[in-house]
């Protein structure tokens, strides 16, 4: 049986986590990053898979494989994927924030999958160090609208073998909605005050700011979207997660070199669908506004 040929677009914290787990399950592995190695090797440090190390080799157009998990961030995204022209591979996005769709379904036309990850810490601590501090297995939710259930289903065992736990979504806008409204909330109070989700929890204020992101949120897509989520239930997920929870929305705002950032994918996108449909977001306006302000004064 041939090898499945896996690409990744954006060595990251979150695609270089999961270069390193796919070649160690025995899938040929390629990025297409620019540079004149043939192969890089990646080494993990994680709380829950150990310490792992991986040779993943270099095409930059990733003309030969099968399916492509696009795990650059939104500023970069258009470099990073310009010089791919293959016309076959499932295209599996682990981005956060929604306006990369556009960009991919643009270039890529059905075969982009509305997906995401979540419930997962992973950065780039260096150029070939990885460092996943989640104790807990990643979470990929994918939707099945329209899509070949054979291919759903081949993502699905390739993601499961590198121990993933999977959710499979009968829509589109559900697998968005679920993840953008709790990670826009955090990452805009992360990066608004620079500080860990446990400050943000243990501060009337800003959990009062907190919800209200998430009530906008909700609010907005069920009106637009006819999205039905529950606000007891997402604060009880961001409850979950680990107190010492940076984001890094937060990391790029804060940064005193990096220009870039996915603000306008995340609360940017929400305070965007906002004003164009005319909606009374206060909190929402507020926080982006400030978040925008403090992006000028750093850079």
């Amino acid at each position: 049986m041939q090898k499945v040929k896996i690409g990744i677009v954006g060595l990251g914290g979150i695609g270089g986590f999961c270069a390193v787990l796919l070649k160690k399950a025995g899938y040929e592995v390629f990025s297409n990053k620019n540079v004149k190695k043939k192969k890089l090797l990646l080494k993990l440090s994680s709380k829950y898979y150990g310490n792992l190390s991986a040779s993943i080799k270099v095409d930059r157009t990733l003309n030969d494989v099968n399916i492509i998990l696009i795990c650059s961030k939104f500023p970069y995204l258009r470099k990073n994927i310009k010089n791919i022209y293959n016309k076959k591979a499932l295209v599996v996005p682990f981005l956060n924030g929604i306006s990369h769709f556009h960009i991919l379904k643009k270039k890529f036309k059905k075969r982009v999958y509305f997906s995401n990850i979540a419930k997962i810490i992973s950065k780039k601590k260096s150029a070939n160090k990885i460092l996943h501090l989640s104790k807990n297995k990643p979470e990929v939710i994918i939707s099945c609208e329209n899509k070949d259930k054979n291919k759903i289903k081949i993502i699905c065992n390739i993601l499961k073998k590198i121990d993933f736990k999977l959710k499979v979504f009968d829509s589109d806008t559900k697998v968005i909605w679920t993840k953008l409204i709790r990670l826009s909330s955090i990452s805009a109070m992360t990066a608004l005050y620079d500080c860990n989700l446990y400050e943000i929890l243990n501060s009337k204020n800003k959990m009062k700011q907190l919800e209200s992101l998430v009530k906008e949120g909700l609010y907005l897509t069920k009106l637009l979207f006819n999205f039905k989520g529950s606000l007891n239930n997402i604060i009880k997920d961001i409850k979950k997660l680990p107190c010492n929870l940076t984001t890094s929305l937060q990391r790029d705002i804060n940064s005193n070199t990096n220009t870039k950032s996915e603000i306008d994918t995340q609360i940017g996108a929400i305070y965007k669908l906002g004003v164009k449909s005319k909606l009374q977001l206060k909190t929402t306006n507020y926080i982006y506004m400030l978040l925008k302000k403090k992006m000028q004064k750093k850079h």
